[in-house]
């Protein structure tokens, strides 16, 4: 830092040095400060004259109210093209020009070898503004030229224009040919490729335009050549075939609305080989309102109806492409209509199609997903898969059927329902290929009312509810650990069995669970309410149970159940299976709730909820009992009855077993007994129509047993066993004295006997002291304090 002094003023010769150096520099600045900015050039009368103009600079076009002019002649040069004004022009011929150097920043080069694509990053001001009001249009909608372009790129599989384009008012490219690229496009104009024109728009860039696009014809967007982005435009009016790819490592976005208005448009999402997807999260819609730059639908209703003409039928095609509608954000379906108002085509080109499904909340797709030619969609099979992804909330439901020949998967936090559960929605899927299969990993519902669906081949962790009034037939391959439920109609099995699936609740009261088509089956931790069925064929059903669950409905066909698993079962429902029931491991529990024991939760208990009332449960077959029986409140079977040595009954005091055969005795005797319940003078262990043989252990003729204080003794008869004591028990709350408010003595009772007490204990003092003072251990005058009784 200097010294803070100051300087005198020059002296000698550096002044005029100084003074020089001064006016030296005021010349050189002078001009390039205080220029004014050029204004642009009006070429306009050289335009209406027809001449070739070269550019110099900037240059603008001034087009009168109405003004349509057509212009044969060319532009070269270096500058940039303004047109201006309320009027029309249309070029013919092809130009070629350039913007000056000095505002070239972009840099377009291609990527991915050996799969080449383009892009571009900086991007030049426009080379071309059309200013609101002016219309611009490229061709006279016959040829194929009038275009501006400039291509000084070297790229192997794409020509890149380096004029890019501002549009706030309107750009039509009504040229045949090959497909023109209008450069990085900018403003929120309208740019218009009209009907019949082929071969189109190509779209490479990165658009930051926010106006409407308008397809005619064919619009290329972010192909196997280019990127294409487009996050500002809002809407696009589809009125031929929008053309979608991708390219390696590149994911397509578009977050536009679609909207027709005529028959012909399609959206077609062509093959890649690369893993990348294009993602679709706006709204595909017919529109019979508005004008093009503001189209819209006056009646939503009107996507799912047969108008005139069919103006509002919309197509989709999947060629061998990776697409996903919908982002996770909302659950606004992509594609709303009907099949005679949309359809949905997955062909295989190098791949096989895939489509996902990916929303926050319910969604429904009308239509099927099929592999025909145009509308012609059910002509053939579809090839392809759909995903149903895994986003919390997303819930997809397929109202229509479905003729696709792949993997339906469903992943974890999804939903997928077949069928909407009213008339005309029934959903279902296409079976029996070699790749048909389903991968459920959230859950699977069907709720069809007329349509009797077939499923097979399915994994996963998921569950499957059956639903609908109409018959789901499980036919093989059923390989998911989720939980099955029937909460409506039947769910049955003519192949393969449920062993995998953790859980089996029929919920509702017209629910059937018919296995009476397959032998050898396994179902894990049975539940499910009065009214509900469980159909069984002539083998035995294993009834695996790792939990406690109750089962309130019926039983029927020819077979028996099988109890297995550590778990108690508890039944409340009547059988008329014909065959024997075999508790192998755990404890079945007769009688329960007539609910099935349902919580407020949803949970299941063997416990019934307090002050419910216990139904037992009728048995047509046999019981054979290896471990744990329970009766909970008088139950009946049908057949034989076997207590096996190391099996243990436990009764309660309102009722046992009514057995129509022989009752075989054996194993541990138990009496449930709550606290301050009554306790008859007759308890029933068993009855039995055909004669009881054996005893329970340790529990001879006339052993006493005690039960809540109670001692009873056991008696075997010939066709029945009981308990019975002299000495019975009313329950706690009838008793005399027994609880709060009960009847007893009055008050003063209590005082008169404190009082009595009192008095003797006194009385036995005097004594003792009068005995003391005679053998002159206490003296004559020594006195006693009796206590007093406060009242």
């Amino acid at each position: 830092m200097k010294d803070s002094h100051t300087l005198g003023p020059p002296r000698g010769p550096a002044i005029g040095a100084r003074l020089l150096l001064a006016a030296a520099l005021a010349f050189l600045t002078a001009p390039f400060a205080a220029a004014p900015a050029q204004a642009a050039n009006d070429i306009t009368g050289q335009i209406r004259a027809g001449q070739d103009v070269v550019l110099n600079g900037d240059a603008v076009v001034n087009l009168g109210d109405g003004e349509e002019i057509t212009y044969g002649g060319h532009f070269s040069g270096v500058g940039t093209l303004t047109i201006s004004g309320s009027g029309k022009l249309i070029l013919t011929a092809n130009s070629d020009f350039s913007i000056p150097e000095d505002r070239q920043t972009q840099t377009v080069e291609a990527r991915g070898e050996p799969w080449w694509w383009n892009t571009i990053e900086n991007p030049d001001p426009p080379a071309v503004t059309i200013e609101a009001g002016a219309t611009l249009q490229y061709g006279d909608g016959t040829s194929t030229t009038g275009t501006l372009g400039h291509y000084p790129y070297d790229l192997p599989n794409f020509e890149w224009n380096a004029l890019n384009h501002q549009v706030d008012g309107t750009l039509i490219v009504a040229v045949h040919g090959g497909r023109y690229h209008p450069g990085n496009l900018s403003g929120s104009g309208f740019i218009v490729q009209p009907r019949g024109t082929w071969d189109g728009l190509a779209l490479a860039g990165n658009h930051t335009f926010s106006g409407v696009l308008y397809n005619g014809t064919a619009v290329h967007y972010s192909q196997r050549e280019f990127l294409s982005t487009m996050p500002e435009v809002d809407t696009i009016v589809n009125q031929g075939s929008f053309i979608i790819d991708t390219q390696d490592g590149n994911d397509t976005v578009l977050d536009a609305d679609f909207y027709s208005r005529e028959w012909g448009n399609d959206i077609n999402f062509h093959s890649q080989i690369f893993g990348s997807k294009v993602v679709m999260s706006g709204v595909y819609s017919w529109a019979d309102s508005g004008p093009d730059t503001d189209p819209s639908l006056s009646d939503p209703d009107l996507n799912y109806e047969v108008v005139a003409h069919n103006h509002n039928k919309r197509g989709i095609n999947i060629e061998g492409a990776l697409v996903q509608w919908g982002d996770g954000t909302d659950n606004e379906f992509f594609l709303p209509g009907n099949r005679d108002t949309v359809y949905i085509n997955m062909h295989a080109r190098r791949m096989r199609s895939h489509l996902i499904l990916n929303y926050n909340g319910p969604v429904r797709l009308d239509a099927p997903i099929s592999g025909g030619i145009f509308h012609d969609t059910m002509s053939a099979v579809g090839v392809g898969d759909v995903t149903i992804a895994g986003t919390a909330g997303n819930d997809v439901t397929f109202a229509d059927q479905q003729n696709y020949d792949g993997a339906t998967t469903i992943e974890s936090d999804a939903i997928l329902r077949l069928g909407a559960g009213e008339d005309g929605g029934d959903g279902w899927l296409l079976t029996g290929g070699e790749q048909t299969a389903i991968v459920d990993d959230g859950a699977l519902v069907v709720d069809n009312v007329e349509h009797e669906a077939s499923l097979e081949d399915i994994s996963g962790a998921g569950s499957l509810e059956q639903a609908g009034s109409a018959t789901v037939t499980l036919t093989g391959g059923i390989e998911y650990t989720g939980a099955t439920t029937v909460s409506g109609g039947t769910l049955a099995l003519t192949g393969g069995d449920l062993a995998a699936s953790e859980h089996v609740e029929l919920s509702g009261e017209s629910a059937v669970l018919d296995l009476s088509q397959v032998e050898g089956q396994t179902v894990h931790d049975l539940s499910g309410v009065a009214g509900a069925a469980l159909r069984l064929g002539a083998d035995d059903l294993a009834l695996a149970s790792a939990t406690d669950t109750a089962y309130a409905g019926s039983v029927e066909g020819e077979g028996g159940l099988v109890k297995t698993g550590p778990g108690a079962w508890t039944y409340a429902g009547t059988s008329t299976a014909t065959g024997a029931w075999t508790v192998a491991e755990g404890t079945l529990v007769l009688g329960g709730a007539p609910d099935g024991g349902a919580t407020e939760d949803g949970a299941e208990s063997s416990a019934p909820a307090e002050g419910a009332t216990e139904v037992g449960a009728e048995l047509a077959g046999g019981l054979v009992v290896d471990q744990g029986l329970t009766v909970r409140a008088a139950s009946v079977v049908g057949g034989d009855l076997s207590l096996g040595e190391a099996s243990t009954l436990t009764v309660g005091s309102n009722g046992g077993l009514a057995v129509a055969g022989e009752a075989t005795l054996g194993g541990t005797l138990a009496v449930a007994y709550e606290e301050g319940a009554a306790l008859p003078e007759e308890i029933t262990v068993v009855t039995a129509a055909a004669g009881a043989t054996g005893t329970f252990a340790n529990l001879a003729q006339d052993a006493e047993l005690e039960i809540g204080g109670t001692t009873y003794r056991i008696a075997y008869e010939a066709d029945k066993v009981v308990l019975r004591t002299d000495t019975p028990q009313e329950a706690a709350a009838e008793a005399a004295g027994a609880g709060p408010g009960a009847a007893g003595s009055p008050w003063w009772a209590y005082a008169v006997g404190v009082s009595i007490g009192l008095l003797l204990v006194a009385l036995a003092l005097l004594f003792w002291l009068r005995r003391r003072r005679r053998s002159g251990l206490v003296p004559d005058d020594a006195t006693l304090e009796l206590p007093t009784l406060k009242a």
